[in-house]
């Protein structure tokens, strides 16, 4: 018996079967909860980018490999027309299964070399056939001793390129998965403000990939203001065509290599900050975007002078790009139409503003070089038609 009853459902699946859910949302609402962080999606993809053998590998009902404790098994009792019953396995939609799963993986996999995961979807990566064989057999014993299971199905061994996340990625290339466009290029036209939030979720996933998003977004986000009444015109009809337009071109970035240099070009408007990151072909030199960045500029910021909003534009840039450029094992090179930025760390300036800037700058090895307007379009452009940024900007406040 338990003193716990959440309500379940059946959700109807592609192929005519049923998914049986439970309700968990009164459980969750008195559930303290595990704050145990899930690894984020773009590192995972930079790591295994550049890798020439790579295995995706998916658990088979992951979280029902997971046992419950007494305790936990009397919370997870939900109503049926038959009677009351109860897991007895950790079960989808308790708030805390991701974290109690992540933290199960992290454990398993913690000593292996080129392996990652996002809770059940596993992946591993080599530079060698031989070496990535290795790999494949310590994962499968670690797994093995878990008593885990592979789910072969949705598993792929050895390829060069691979879905994995949302993403395809292989041969030092990222590029959105198709499916995924496919479902943004036939959304319908939103007619709420929910609606449309849940096409800007969709379209915003893939940001890093588009150099103007934020140039075309910039309608349908402020559309979803609470302040503003929801009325859908031509300029957000336009918006909404240009995004999808700019995710059917099937856009690329390149995935990062940390044997060349890096290559960061920023730019500051009345509006916003923007910046693109780059790195050159080790063959033929030509600069390939690594990835894409730009923020509105805060209330207390947009009256701040020329100097000072190119400067926030290269901090905001550093903070966004850090876990590429903190520890880069070459120098940096920052391109600024904006000329006295060339001279951060020699220029005699009272600002206490720019010199607290400059100095959260040393731990970078970066040197900042002019560049002409006319080359630095992607940055200007960012900077011009900004969405906002969610991540903290602690250091620019």
């Amino acid at each position: 018996m338990s003193p716990w009853a959440s309500p379940c459902l059946l959700i109807p699946k592609p192929d005519g079967s049923f998914r049986f859910c439970t309700d968990y949302r009164k459980v969750n609402q008195v559930t303290v909860q595990d704050s145990y962080p899930l690894p984020l999606i773009d590192d995972i993809i930079e790591e295994i980018g550049q890798s020439p053998f790579i295995t995706t590998i998916d658990l088979l009902k992951g979280y029902y490999q997971i046992p419950l404790t007494p305790r936990a098994k009397k919370v997870s009792a939900f109503v049926t027309p038959f009677g009351l019953y109860q897991y007895k396995v950790l079960s989808f939609g308790l708030s805390n299964a991701p974290a109690t799963f992540q933290r199960m993986i992290n454990f398993i996999i913690q000593d292996l070399e080129g392996t990652a995961a996002y809770l059940d979807d596993l992946v591993v990566v080599a530079n060698t056939w031989e070496e990535h064989v290795s790999r494949l057999q310590c994962l499968f014993k670690k797994l093995q001793d878990a008593g885990l299971t592979i789910n072969l199905a949705k598993s792929t061994f050895g390829r060069g390129t691979v879905t994995y996340l949302g993403h395809t990625v292989g041969q030092g290339v990222v590029r959105p998965k198709s499916a995924n466009v496919e479902a943004i290029l036939s959304f319908p036209t939103p007619s709420t403000r929910k609606e449309l939030l849940r096409f800007l979720g969709m379209a915003g996933y893939y940001r890093r990939f588009c150099s103007n998003f934020s140039t075309f977004a910039a309608p349908l986000t402020d559309l979803t203001s609470s302040s503003v009444p929801f009325q859908w015109n031509d300029v957000c009809n336009q918006s909404f065509a240009r995004l999808k337009t700019l995710l059917a071109s099937h856009p690329v970035v390149h995935a990062p290599d940390f044997s060349q240099p890096f290559h960061l070009q920023i730019d500051a408007s009345g509006v916003g900050v923007g910046a693109v990151l780059l790195q050159p072909d080790p063959v033929s030199g030509i600069l390939h975007p690594v990835a894409y960045h730009s923020a509105k500029l805060k209330k207390h910021q947009i009256g701040y002078s020329t100097i000072e909003k190119e400067t926030l534009a290269l901090i905001s840039a550093l903070q966004k790009f850090q876990c590429y450029l903190r520890h880069a094992p070459h120098t940096t090179l920052v391109f600024s139409d904006h000329n006295p930025l060339a001279f951060l760390n020699s220029m005699k300036n009272n600002n206490h503003r720019i010199l607290r800037w400059a100095l959260w700058t040393q731990p970078y090895n970066i040197v900042v070089k002019h560049i002409k307007g006319v080359d630095n379009i992607i940055a200007d452009s960012l900077s011009r038609s900004p969405i906002s940024d969610p991540e903290d900007t602690s250091p620019l406040s």
